[in-house]
């Protein structure tokens, strides 16, 4: 699939299910890949894609799903080099500033959808125009690192965070621009969706894995 595209799905509000992949090995993305998600995120900043690996990934997928790459900072030699090796999009973390994100558009140069991460306090405050920034394609609320910046760690349900994560969803409302999330479980998921966020990373490669193998155990202990 093309990023215009992917970027019309995006933009129609089409309900985009992905999950997060931090093994950086081609064959647990095309196992992910063959369960029918909607995209993956290959994550390069907490995960192990770097440009290597998120080639070959890339590469063994041949189109089949998809990805969207995780960068691990805002530095424009690495997006410009991580919008040339084919994913649909660029996730660009800790983009506090509406500067920063015209940087990131400019770096990518329109070879790729560029989805801004809000996961700061800094971030909240500045999202109005954020979110009005030409080329970003989506923002995405990264939520462990936007509790730990309110001062909540891993609080999800505290007042603080229910807040900062309407302030964002209220800006973006206002330019109809497309909302992102990670949640590791459907249930914490599924109060984002009816907010009207649409591209949703649920669970991750590891947690999965373990997931299948303590149902199986669990099956055959009885």
């Amino acid at each position: 699939m093309s990023p215009s595209a992917f970027r019309d799905r995006l933009r129609a509000g089409e309900r985009l299910l992905g999950t997060l992949v931090q093994i950086p090995r081609p064959e647990v993305a095309a196992r992910l890949a063959g369960q029918g998600f909607d995209w993956l995120f290959l994550d390069g900043e907490h995960g192990g894609f770097g440009p290597a690996e998120a080639s070959r990934t890339l590469a063994a997928l041949k189109g089949a799903v998809p990805c969207l790459l995780r960068v691990p900072s805002l530095d424009p030699g690495r997006l410009f080099e991580a919008a040339a090796l084919g994913a649909e999009g660029l996730i660009v973390p800790h983009v506090d500033t509406a500067e920063q994100a015209g940087a990131a558009v400019r770096a990518v140069q329109g070879r790729a959808l560029v989805v801004v991460q809000a996961e700061s306090r800094e971030a909240v405050a500045n999202i109005g125009a954020i979110a009005r920034v030409p080329g970003v394609d989506a923002v995405f609320v990264g939520p462990y690192d936007l509790t730990d910046s309110l001062g909540i760690p891993g609080q999800f349900d505290h007042p603080a965070f229910r807040s900062a994560v309407e302030t964002v969803v209220q800006a973006c409302r206002e330019v109809r621009m497309p909302l992102g999330i990670f949640r590791m479980t459907a249930a914490e998921m599924r109060p984002h969706e009816a907010a009207g966020f649409t591209l949703l990373a649920t669970g991750l490669d590891g947690t999965l894995l373990e997931a299948g193998a303590r149902a199986l155990l669990a099956e055959l202990r009885g």
